[in-house]
């Protein structure tokens, strides 16, 4: 409760500084001149001032934020230390895992593959991998690419998820689909998963002859100067500047130190990618379609069409103040947002807990990262949107 307390009266703060400008007491008819860029930096002094406030409240042990306007970073910021009872302070250069982030940085490789004329959204999944089958052979016969990345595939929610904690590989995850029923035809049901999401992978593989790895490096990362950006165990595990996660004790209300863990490396697409929020602020630009290079503005579109409709989903964002509708696209939620649409996605891995928002009608873009779970990591996205929109209004009335 007192999270929300702080947030309110955050906003309540802005809200009396930012409604009404002091006026010159010698000349009342007189009001300060305050451009678009001013108010533009007001607005993100006063987030700024929110996101400080609950982070040290919440006692969260590290964070960074990145916000990108037209094609520029506007903000980027390391808040708290990399471990606890240390000075090791968390820098814009320092590595998170980005968790299920990763299933929109797979939807722009497959945008890339498709603008080569390596992938298709409508190949279905046996063209490429002939061993992949399910108990009902059809659905498996039928599945697409699209299906996987939009969660429509048919089967039950989170299927093979024990496979991946118990580190299985892939190919061997791919293999035991064979056995798995299915609760809904292809295309017609939302449910969320993470192995078959990274089936992915082999197709991208099987169609270039590269490794998932390899493909994320030279079509994205490299292109994108995202130069801390990785996909793989070995490479968080060796890096000299990494945000480590850390766990909450809810009886002791303490964080203690935990483990890097290789869980969802073995299916990267859609868990296991890292990067700092310098690279993220570069990814953002890719996002907002700055970057044509890497990926064009028609599979963009495509992969922030929506597909599925997830409104009477049991999904946080449909609890936002202002939300109407959700839906699924391919790697991305799309929100129906007060007239507007916003693409975005929240990610939860080893403790990590990371967020991305995209404006597209705005032309302004946010991620935030945390080496921890925390109360505050609810809010940061919806007061994003609101404070926003509380500029909007104000920079209509210069």
């Amino acid at each position: 409760m007192k999270y929300f307390c702080v947030v309110f009266g955050i906003i309540f703060f802005a809200s009396c500084n930012i409604s009404k400008p002091k006026e010159n007491v010698s000349s009342i008819h007189e009001r300060p001149k305050i451009s678009k860029k001013d108010s533009l930096s007001f607005f993100l002094e006063h987030y700024e001032k929110f996101f400080t406030t609950n982070f040290n409240v919440s006692e969260c042990p590290g964070a960074a934020i990145v916000i990108v306007k037209d094609s520029t970073v506007v903000y980027k910021k390391g808040f708290g230390v990399k471990k606890i009872d240390t000075q090791d302070s968390v820098d814009v250069n320092t590595v998170f895992r980005i968790a299920s982030l990763s299933k929109g940085v797979t939807a722009v490789l497959a945008g890339n593959l498709v603008d080569h004329n390596e992938l298709k959204w409508n190949q279905k999944i046996k063209e490429s991998l002939r061993a992949f089958d399910l108990k009902d052979k059809a659905q498996a016969d039928r599945l697409r690419v699209d299906h996987l990345l939009s969660h429509t595939t048919g089967l039950y929610p989170y299927t093979c998820s024990g496979h991946i904690q118990n580190g299985f590989s892939i190919d061997r995850i791919i293999s035991s689909f064979k056995t798995k029923g299915v609760v809904a035809k292809e295309g017609i049901d939302y449910e969320y998963q993470n192995a078959m999401f990274s089936v992915i992978e082999k197709i991208m593989e099987k169609n270039t002859k590269k490794t998932f790895e390899t493909l994320l490096k030279e079509r994205l990362f490299d292109p994108a100067e995202m130069h801390n950006a990785s996909s793989t165990f070995s490479e968080i595990k060796n890096n000299t500047n990494v945000a480590l996660p850390h766990s909450y004790n809810h009886y002791s209300k303490t964080y203690k130190l935990d483990k890097l863990h290789q869980n969802y490396y073995n299916v990267a697409a859609a868990g296991g990618v890292n990067a700092s929020i310098s690279d993220m602020g570069e990814y953002l630009k890719v996002l907002m379609g700055y970057r044509p290079d890497i990926i064009s503005k028609e599979s963009l579109t495509d992969i922030f069409n929506p597909i599925i409709c997830t409104s009477d989903k049991d999904t946080y964002v449909n609890l936002w103040d202002g939300v109407t509708d959700s839906y699924y696209a391919m790697g991305w939620r799309i929100l129906d947002y007060r007239g507007r649409r916003i693409i975005y996605h929240g990610g939860n891995v080893n403790q990590y807990k990371t967020q991305l928002l995209v404006d597209p009608d705005n032309k302004i873009a946010i991620c935030v990262l945390f080496n921890a779970p925390n109360p505050f990591n609810g809010p940061v996205i919806p007061t994003f949107l609101s404070y926003y929109d509380f500029y909007l209004d104000s920079i209509k009335k210069l």
